[in-house]
């Protein structure tokens, strides 16, 4: 079984729409820059695969057709919803890593500037019998958490203040976030309610743009900085938040999808002690309450300990550093956003992420989350190779 590297990494700005664009030329500059980078042109790829999440929330039909690219070369999409990202990624390496391809292109585009009822599409993701009746959406499904962790363990308000403002901080040094807001903890307690305890700084935005990378097998890298995909999973949890709310062990805030996808992955590519050998993480999180709520599953903290963790961050400089790109808050391009946390990832372990790198990354870690978060994927990213 070939071991996979990233080799190649391109982005384009994110913003609320790209108007002035069309997709295919998003997906070219993103996938042009990500072969530039690696040194290969699109002769020496095996094998292409999109990411594109539903073409309702893209107002685009078949919104993938305009990245097919190189004749001939066999095209896969994927659609994952909010791990799309992720998923494309690991497509790619699975067929590396199957001895089916020597080079992949993945990428992953969202259009969601483009559609007119995009939180209208987001309310499709809850249970269409049991939970139908309810006025469920995203933003009261993160309200609903935020409650319960408050409940549980104690968080306040302000602790998802101080996560959203060092977000925001993060993504003043990262010329292609979304959002360039100065933004204090004050100034996201003084925000609008969008459902309580939800403030308006504390959600992600809606932004458009694209992502790709290039994954080779060990004997294709050329580079004299390959960052190797050390370990990755996928788990999928009940589709029902209902079936999750009082469940023994792993309620609806355990995020036990993200858990056992973060034990997969810490197995795979050796990880004992996240907490000390994990220098990077970036999180898929919409919300800052669910940045903390991502803590735990990932073995950082105990679940009793979330408030005190996020406290110490603002103090101890021996923890990860989380989202040092800004996060989903400082753009959320929803079918690429889990891509560009691996790509994040990516840019770290190698030294290459400008203004926003993080001194001493020899591991990252990347998190995918989708549906009413009972998709979870775990990424994890090393300077070497894991035997």
């Amino acid at each position: 079984m070939s071991a996979v590297a990233i080799v190649g990494v391109g982005q384009t700005p994110y913003r609320r729409s790209h108007k002035d664009l069309s997709s295919r030329e998003l997906i070219w500059s993103a996938a042009k820059e990500a072969l530039d980078d690696a040194g290969m042109g699109i002769d020496e790829i095996d094998l292409v695969v999109a990411g594109v999440a539903p073409d309702a929330l893209a107002g685009e039909a078949s919104v993938e057709r305009s990245g097919m690219m190189g004749k001939g070369k066999p095209f896969v999409r994927v659609n994952t919803g909010g791990v799309t990202g992720s998923s494309t990624v690991f497509a790619g390496a699975s067929y590396i890593k199957a001895g089916r391809a020597k080079a992949v292109l993945v990428f992953a585009l969202e259009r969601m500037g483009q559609a007119t009822t995009s939180q209208q599409v987001f309310n499709t993701i809850f249970d269409p019998v049991y939970e139908k009746d309810f006025p469920l959406t995203t933003i009261t499904m993160a309200a609903l958490r935020a409650s319960m962790l408050m409940r549980l363990y104690g968080y306040t308000d302000r602790h998802w203040a101080e996560i959203a403002s060092r977000n925001y901080r993060n993504a003043l040094r990262n010329p292609l976030a979304h959002l360039h807001l100065d933004v204090t903890p004050e100034d996201v307690l003084e925000s609008p309610l969008l459902a309580w305890p939800i403030h308006r700084y504390e959600a992600c935005p809606m932004s458009e743009g694209a992502c790709a990378m290039v994954l080779v097998s060990k004997d294709r890298v050329r580079t004299r900085t390959p960052v190797w995909i050390q370990g990755y999973a996928s788990t999928s949890d009940s589709y029902a938040m209902g079936d999750r709310i009082h469940r023994p062990g792993a309620t609806l805030v355990d995020l036990l999808s993200l858990r056992l996808s973060a034990e997969r992955a810490y197995k795979e590519a050796a990880v004992t002690d996240p907490r000390s050998e994990i220098r990077v993480v970036e999180l898929y999180s919409a919300f800052s309450s669910a940045e903390a709520m991502a803590y735990p599953a990932l073995g950082f903290c105990n679940a009793a300990d979330g408030p005190r963790f996020v406290e110490s961050q603002l103090t101890d400089p021996s923890l990860p550093v989380f989202n040092p790109s800004g996060g989903p808050q400082g753009a959320n391009p929803v079918s690429a956003t889990a891509m560009v946390r691996i790509a994040e990832c990516a840019l770290q372990v190698r030294g290459t992420a400008g203004d926003r790198q993080v001194d001493g990354v020899e591991r990252a870690v990347a998190t995918g989350q989708g549906g009413a978060t009972q998709f979870s994927t775990v990424c994890v990213l090393g300077k070497d190779l894991v035997h």
